[in-house]
């Protein structure tokens, strides 16, 4: 079975928020291959007549990251801090924009135009792509663009961490009911049968859901749990029957289902001043509190150790690679079709061996137009040591 994304032993575990501190991380490389200093850049978005289009500076940057490539999306409800935990990852006070006012400041797919430069336990090399979602349920969407936005981070991502406020509770798993929705908006292989979720789950992310300002003890039975526990006695089948019953069951089946490989961490309140919380991104993190600045790293840590450059067969992932993915699922939604995930990679792995069989082609071609016209050369090669 092919796999989309990795889920072995990873990158080293050397960084951290308190290791970053809020300089450049020494891991992350010092210059962004956009012009100017390193910063967020637009990778896609829907414009004015509905149709999802990539942001050509982004193309530009990523056809410049020649080696592998893993990428670490967060995604969530508007206004409740994703860009806050991307910039803990990047080691940065600043960088993903945040605000403390009720309005939105993403729309569509954003990237760090920097790639952080990190290295596998197994010695090889990888770029860390940051992805900043534009939030769901936002006030200016529609139900139909919150799936393909939560859609299209899920299928770029080798790790998805879903932030939330709060516990998990019928809402909160009500406002994941659009993981239901991914098996009409993706397929795995083309054809007119729908995919289930458990198919989709052979090519998912690693999905974390990331609870911040928790406040509850985790105890279960006069024991103490886990976050990890606790997000599986929340995926537990509700017992009853029933419509309502069976609605709540279909998103916990799907969620189980989607996200076969999965983790929840804890995060508790960061300060206790409110007008502080207001404007957090820039407050220094030795001003937060201790448990919030232990939570954070070990996040951090499992994010860097977990993470994985995407693969499927022999494909690894690069940046010309995730261009060409990546407009093969917005051809497919512009053109009203279901992207699939088989024949999108197909499709650029033969494209890509079709230029290697070009390229090896027109190098014998003149080659042998240049001993045609220099005979002593080939002479020369067919003396030499270790010719045939």
């Amino acid at each position: 079975m092919m796999k989309l994304f990795g889920r072995g032993k990873e990158s080293s575990p050397n960084v951290s928020p308190q290791s970053f501190g809020h300089s450049a991380s020494p891991s992350s490389s010092s210059e962004s291959p956009v012009t100017g200093p390193a910063r967020p850049i637009r990778l896609l978005y829907c414009d004015e007549k509905g149709k999802f289009r990539m942001d050509p500076e982004a193309v530009a940057a990523l056809q410049l990251v020649k080696g592998p490539i893993g990428v670490v999306s967060v995604c969530g409800r508007a206004r409740q801090g994703k860009s806050f935990i991307l910039n803990q990852l990047l080691g940065r006070s600043s960088g993903f924009q945040v605000a403390s006012t009720h309005r939105p400041c993403t729309k569509g797919l954003w990237l760090w135009s920097a790639p952080l430069k990190r290295t596998a336990l197994d010695g090889t090399e990888y770029n860390l792509l940051l992805l900043d979602t534009e939030g769901i349920d936002a006030y200016d969407q529609t139900g139909t663009y919150s799936t393909q936005i939560f859609s299209l981070a899920v299928l770029l991502s080798s790790m998805f961490i879903y932030n939330q406020m709060g516990g998990i509770d019928e809402a909160a798993l009500d406002r994941l009911s659009l993981v239901t929705q991914m098996t009409k908006h993706i397929r795995v292989k083309a054809g007119g049968r729908t995919t289930t979720a458990s198919e989709l789950g052979q090519f998912s992310p690693i999905f974390v859901w990331l609870l911040r300002d928790f406040y509850l003890d985790l105890v279960e039975d006069n024991r103490k749990i886990t976050p990890r526990d606790y997000l599986e006695l929340a995926l537990r089948p509700v017992q009853g029957s029933g419509k309502d019953i069976a609605a709540k069951n279909e998103i916990r089946d799907s969620i189980r289902a989607l996200f076969p490989d999965r983790e929840c961490f804890t995060l508790v309140r960061p300060l206790n001043n409110e007008n502080d919380l207001q404007r957090l991104h820039q407050i220094s993190l030795d001003r937060l509190r201790p448990e919030f600045r232990a939570g954070l790293d070990a996040f951090t840590k499992f994010v860097f150790e977990r993470t994985r450059p995407k693969q499927v067969g022999a494909t690894v992932m690069t940046g010309p690679v995730l261009i060409g993915i990546t407009e093969s699922y917005l051809d497919a939604l512009n053109n009203g079709a279901v992207p699939t995930i088989s024949s999108s990679w197909q499709r650029f792995t033969l494209s890509a061996r079709n230029f290697a069989w070009t390229t090896k082609r027109l190098h014998s071609s003149m080659l042998h137009i240049f001993f045609l016209h220099h005979p002593m050369s080939a002479q020369g090669r067919s003396n030499s040591p270790g010719a045939e």
